[in-house]
């Protein structure tokens, strides 16, 4: 038996672990804690993952190619590949780069090498169409960061917050913290407890009262929907008793006047009639954000899942901004980077407004947020009357006929495709419709580096994990399907560091590959550690990881104060006054709102033996209350209707949801119920959700939570 240190890849904490090694098979995993800024910690999923390596989740072991009856047939990884080379060359040759489209899911964020070989793919090949996750469940962020701008020192780290608000985030269950859910991605309730004994105050705002809600100082529960009207509110209360931060306002933002004159009618009574919650809960946490003097506020995924969520982002960050919620000039800076070390400065960066420009996409008028177009529009550039339309895309690590909701939609435009590749570990609904799946390795089957979590951690820390088992003949290293589709298209690549913010194009150090040579994953991982502030080979000879050995950073002084945070544009002033004038009854008399479970992330690791005995189905969770008022039974067969779909679920009651509100888990069950879902294994909410009707400007972000709805029970017959 041999002890083996990495890291864990099934979310962004990237805790550091130990697994236990037997003549070439993975046994058992641990935390490890010998140098992790987290200590000794692994979620449920990270215990886990020996058994999601070991085949829980019907593992592929080989590429598939699907035949003219639909049938699947394994093919050898070569033939594959020289099939897909063939294909995009043929298609590109045709009609141009535009043709061909990428969707980045939420696997290909755990594997650095794939996903940074597929940004030099997409960069050579020249397409302006790359889609992901992000543009599924937060892309309102990006949305207010091109319409209000950054602030170039970044956020408090929480731990040196004196007050914390967040709004519809859950990351004692979501291990999904910074930089706008405040939170720390490893051991959340072990920092949420530490932050609280040293003083600082926790306020959520959540329909539910979540796991992390054991830790709050004031939990506020609202009706989803109307996370605008309460940051409104708080905004009112914060300018009314001039408790806001004066000097930052007035050094770095533009516009205060049009938000004293948009909220002057936002009081906490009328924020409170709208959310149905207490104007004395605004007010107090509107107190306690004014009286602190390092404060944090942010939000989870509910605020971006739900209505008007992009005017609800701005007016979040508005507050925050209000309160000065950032690091100032001579603030420590507890994680300046290690494999991607940065400085900090204390400086506005105007908007940019990004969406505005050029490229576009085909099928409506707006641009590429950070680099990428709407994931959902990705139906309508594929269905477009026109020459550039999307005919092939390369799913990588993800399932988003699944995850972008309004299945009989995205399948009909799925199916005009002239190619669909789905890369990936495990079959999933896309992967059954797709043309070739080719089996990608495991996490634990190829050379990583914790580069994505680089600026997450609490503090400066970095590892390299070098396989710790082979992986099988037939699958594929995600890097070496990008690397061997372009030698076959004769596209050079450039191997970069890239991240968020930047344009792959942009960054001048870069490491050309040769089409012929097949590159060693060990040599792109030194290429990648060349800048950082620990060598690769003590990386290499450290496996439990290194914290860097260098001076305090600081955030400097500004170079330049011409830059300027608008806090009020004038489309969001439109937005809010469109919100305010919205009837408060719509003919629903339910609200549809996500939640996130302990054992799975997305659509993965459903399968494992934890997950299936603790979620066997995603139950519709209502307070007993609301059950009682339809007269529903414990464990009843229920139909949830929406505007534009209905679905069956199995009823469970939950006191700890406020009245009015229904909570379901994501991407569980077919891409199209059966109307069992005992028998389905749980319900696909997507159902219920339109890709053409009630979407937000500017990203066309559908609604996935707070979705509007009415519960009947399903008599026997």
């Amino acid at each position: 038996m041999e002890t083996v240190r990495t890291f864990c890849r099934n979310c962004s904490a990237a805790c550091a672990m130990a697994i236990e090694v037997d003549q070439g098979r993975m046994i058992s995993a641990r935390p490890d804690g010998a140098v992790s800024p987290y200590g000794a910690y692994l979620c449920p999923k990270g215990l886990a993952s020996v058994e999601f390596h070991n085949g829980a989740e019907d593992r592929l072991l080989n590429c598939l190619a699907r035949s003219a009856d639909g049938a699947f047939a394994p093919i050898e990884p070569e033939a594959a590949l020289d099939a897909i080379g063939a294909k995009l060359a043929a298609l590109v040759a045709e009609h141009g780069p535009r043709s061909v489209a990428v969707y980045h899911g939420t696997g290909a964020y755990r594997s650095t090498l794939g996903g940074l070989m597929e940004r030099a793919w997409v960069s050579a090949l020249g397409t302006p169409n790359f889609f992901s996750t992000m543009t599924i469940d937060q892309s309102a962020k990006w949305v207010t960061m091109a319409r209000m701008g950054t602030f170039a020192s970044g956020r408090h780290a929480m731990r040196d917050l004196d007050v914390a608000l967040l709004a519809g985030g859950n990351p004692v269950v979501t291990h999904q913290g910074a930089p706008f859910a405040l939170m720390e991605s490893g051991a959340p309730s072990r920092a949420l407890e530490t932050a609280r004994a040293r003083g600082m105050k926790l306020i959520l705002i959540d329909p539910r009262r979540t796991e992390t809600a054991r830790h709050a100082d004031l939990l506020i529960q609202p009706l989803p929907g109307h996370d605008a009207a309460i940051f409104a509110a708080i905004a009112h209360v914060l300018l009314r008793d001039g408790s806001y931060d004066h000097a930052f306002v007035e050094r770095w933002c533009a516009g205060l006047d049009d938000v004293r004159a948009l909220v002057a009618e936002a009081t906490p009574e009328w924020a409170a009639r709208r959310a149905d919650v207490s104007a004395a809960e605004i007010e107090l946490a509107a107190k306690w954000l004014g009286d602190a003097r390092k404060v944090g506020v942010g939000s989870g995924t509910g605020p971006s899942f739900s209505a008007h969520s992009n005017l609800a982002d701005h007016m979040i960050e508005l507050v925050n901004v209000l309160c000065g919620g950032y690091r100032r000039a001579g603030d420590l800076v507890r994680n300046p980077g290690t494999l991607r070390p940065r400085s900090f400065t204390e400086m506005a960066v105007s908007p940019s407004r990004g969406f505005e420009r050029k490229p576009k996409c085909l099928s409506a008028d707006t641009g590429q947020l950070l680099g990428e177009f709407p994931s959902a529009l990705l139906p309508g550039e594929i269905t477009a009357n026109s020459p550039d339309r999307i005919r092939a895309l390369i799913v990588f690590g993800g399932d988003p006929l699944k995850a972008m909701g309004d299945p009989a939609l995205a399948s009909a435009a799925f199916a005009k495709l002239d190619l669909l590749v789905s890369l990936d570990s495990r079959m999933n609904e896309t992967g059954k419709r797709a043309h070739y799946v080719i089996a990608a390795s495991q996490p634990f089957e190829r050379h990583d580096l914790t580069l994505a979590a680089d600026a997450l951690y609490p503090e400066a820390f970095a590892q390299y994990a070098p396989p710790i088992v082979a992986k099988p003949q037939g699958c594929l290293h995600d890097w070496e399907f990008f690397w061997e589709v372009s030698a076959r298209m004769g596209l050079p690549l450039i191997f970069k560091s890239w991240s968020y913010g930047q344009r792959f194009e942009d960054i001048a150090r870069g490491l050309p590959l040769s089409p012929a040579d097949r590159p060693d994953p060990e040599a792109l991982c030194r290429f990648l550690a060349g800048e950082g502030k620990v060598e690769f080979d003590s990386l290499v000879a450290h496996p439990e990881g290194l914290r860097p050995d260098s001076e305090p950073a600081f955030v400097q002084p500004a170079p330049d104060a011409s830059g300027k945070l608008q806090l009020m544009p004038a489309d969001v002033a439109a937005e809010f006054h469109g919100y305010a004038a919205e009837p408060l009854d719509d003919g629903y008399p339910l609200r549809l709102t996500c939640r996130r479970v302990l054992h799975a992330l997305n659509g993965a690791f459903r399968d494992s033996r934890a997950a299936r005995k603790r979620h066997p189905v995603n139950p519709a969770w209502m307070n007993p209350l609301d059950m009682a008022d339809l007269g529903l039974g414990e464990g009843v067969l229920v139909e949830i209707a929406s505007p534009h779909g209905a679905i069956r679920a199995v009823a469970r009651g939950e006191d700890r949801l406020r009245r009015g509100v229904v909570s379901m888990s994501h991407m569980f069950g077919p891409l199209v119920g059966s109307g069992d879902p005992i028998a389905d294994g749980g319900s696909n909410p997507g159902e219920l959700t339109s890709l053409s009707e009630v979407l937000e400007p500017i990203n066309f972000m559908p609604r996935f939570s707070g979705i509007p709805i009415r519960v009947s029970p399903v008599s026997e017959a």
